[in-house]
């Protein structure tokens, strides 16, 4: 990579030299591959007015069958925001993770106005911390993520003269679901099986993202495949056997290697897929793919009943960038005909808030496809008081099957928030409502993934007007939404847009809420 990027500095004639490569996302079954840099803020103009060259000539020097994405980003260190991401680095350090404390990492400013990271920790845990060179992997991430120059502190609570803190921040807009928890599974039944009986928890595999040693993780088998190998540097030209399988908990997946000694190669002969274990060994990359190289092995049972612990970002305590709009009758009359009677509220609607929301998007996989309108209407009481559209530029052209389809052209994505922009507001909007959707799973599949990178998590309550039309007006031809629309006599003034396809299944829920106590 690094030889791509010189060559492509030598082409550009080093103007873009400022430009830091975070990470490279390869997707073998999917064959995608995205690239994502971070450039400085001083640089923004230039990128804006250039941004089409760099992607074009970057991808001119990736020779792959894949699909090539290039991502830019403008660097920006945020203090709430780095703690949000910095707490979640941290999960990989169980003791770590358990014992620090919002308070305790705190930013001061230190010479020319660089911020400087300070960590404040127990005695014990700054032992450890300088045991593990935690130092090293905080200052490679903060290398890796931000272009400005950031510094760090790791001082002792019990050290005399410590660093002075110069300011004491507010507390992040980033919690735990459980605080007290951590991000931790605790295996029932421990029994020895191979080496050391593991009793530590474990940690979650989704947060098994880079190299590391003496990382403790628990899951169920998958098949088990047997390997052999020829040991480097050895006269003895046996062939030894190693073990591939992967592992799952409730977060995640991670492929496994172990090496058997003539001692512990029957012994592991007895697993089989399907049985919970929780191991130790090491994380180690290779080829961009990260595998779990295990030494310890615990029999163990999984807990039955677990909620993974997320690291929740607060909602925001003021729109951003996306404002509601108050709904106010006589102004929608004109565009919205059908909203203009008033209409009898039915019970089932009286004392809940509800937010009914449509998207448009690229394409039917949220893991592939984007975002690129959000339309949602609020109603209190049975009452719309506001809505929620906008667009969003999904960093990508559209094709001419969705242009058709929802006639959003190119040129109206073009200098739209992106997803990152809009969704904090979205949640704000939707906070403590019920979701209502034609098809709820869907729409609400787009915003979960979106939202997930972000620590936003749309865990409202769901209904499904094309489920409940089902249930309660059996025998329609179909439960499409133009099918439901004229049946209940709702006129959508604009089917496949977000805001209008929002207006027309508010009105069909209003229809079935009749029917339901």
């Amino acid at each position: 990579m690094e030889k791509v990027l010189a060559i492509f500095n030598e082409l550009t004639e080093n103007e873009f030299d400022y430009l830091k490569l975070t990470s490279v996302n390869v997707n073998v079954r999917k064959c995608t591959c995205d690239f994502n840099f971070i450039y400085p803020a001083s640089k923004e103009t230039q990128i804006t007015t250039r941004r089409e060259f760099v992607e074009k000539t970057f991808k001119k020097l990736i020779r792959s069958s894949a699909t090539v994405s290039i991502r830019l980003k403008k660097s920006h260190f945020d203090f709430d925001f780095f703690k949000a991401d910095f707490f979640a680095l941290l999960s990989s350090y169980p003791t770590l993770a358990n014992t620090l404390a919002d308070k305790d990492v705190r930013c001061t400013q230190g010479e020319e106005g660089i911020p400087v990271i300070q960590l404040a920790l127990q005695p014990s845990v700054y032992d450890y911390c300088i045991a593990q060179n935690i130092r090293k992997d905080i200052e490679d991430y903060l290398s890796v993520a931000f272009c400005e120059p950031i510094g760090l502190e790791i001082v002792s609570s019990g050290v005399e003269n410590a660093t002075p803190i110069a300011e004491q921040r507010h507390l992040s807009d980033y919690v735990l679901d459980r605080p007290e928890e951590g991000r931790l599974i605790r295996p029932q039944n421990v029994e020895e099986f191979i080496g050391k009986i593991i009793y530590e928890p474990a940690g979650y595999i989704e947060d098994a993202t880079s190299a590391k040693e003496n990382v403790v993780l628990c899951g169920t088998l998958s098949k088990i495949f047997e390997n052999t190998f020829k040991p480097k540097n050895s006269e003895d030209a046996t062939e030894k056997k190693f073990y591939k399988f992967s592992i799952e908990d409730y977060t995640g997946k991670i492929s496994c290697v172990y090496y058997p000694t003539k001692k512990t190669i029957d012994q592991f002969s007895l697993l089989s897929p399907g049985k919970q274990i929780v191991a130790r060994g090491k994380t180690e990359l290779y080829k961009d793919s990260l595998s779990y190289h295990i030494k310890d092995i615990s029999l163990c049972t999984l807990p039955e009943e677990f909620t993974p612990n997320h690291l929740r970002r607060r909602v925001p305590a003021a729109y951003s960038v996306i404002f509601p709009q108050p709904y106010v009758e006589k102004k929608q009359a004109s565009l919205f005909e059908a909203m203009a009677e008033v209409k009898t509220i039915p019970s089932f609607l009286r004392g809940k808030t509800f937010c009914v929301f449509d998207l448009e998007t690229t394409g039917i996989n949220p893991d592939t496809s984007k975002i690129i309108e959000i339309g949602a209407v609020k109603a209190v009481d049975g009452k719309v008081t506001e809505t929620f559209s906008t667009f969003v530029d999904p960093g990508e052209l559209l094709s001419e099957r969705i242009i058709k389809l929802t006639h959003i052209e190119d040129a109206d994505l073009k200098g739209q928030p992106h997803i990152e922009e809009v969704l904090p507001d979205f949640y704000k909007f939707v906070h403590g409502t019920v979701m209502v959707g034609q098809n709820v799973q869907f729409d609400h599949g787009f915003i979960k993934a979106s939202g997930a990178p972000m620590h936003i998590y749309f865990d409202n309550p769901l209904m499904d007007t094309l489920s409940l039309a089902r249930t309660y007006f059996p025998g329609l031809r179909n439960y499409k939404l133009e099918t439901l629309t004229k049946h209940f006599g709702v006129v959508n003034k604009g089917a496949h847009r977000a805001i209008y396809d929002a207006w027309a299944t508010w009105e069909v829920f209003m229809k079935i809420a009749e029917k339901l106590n």
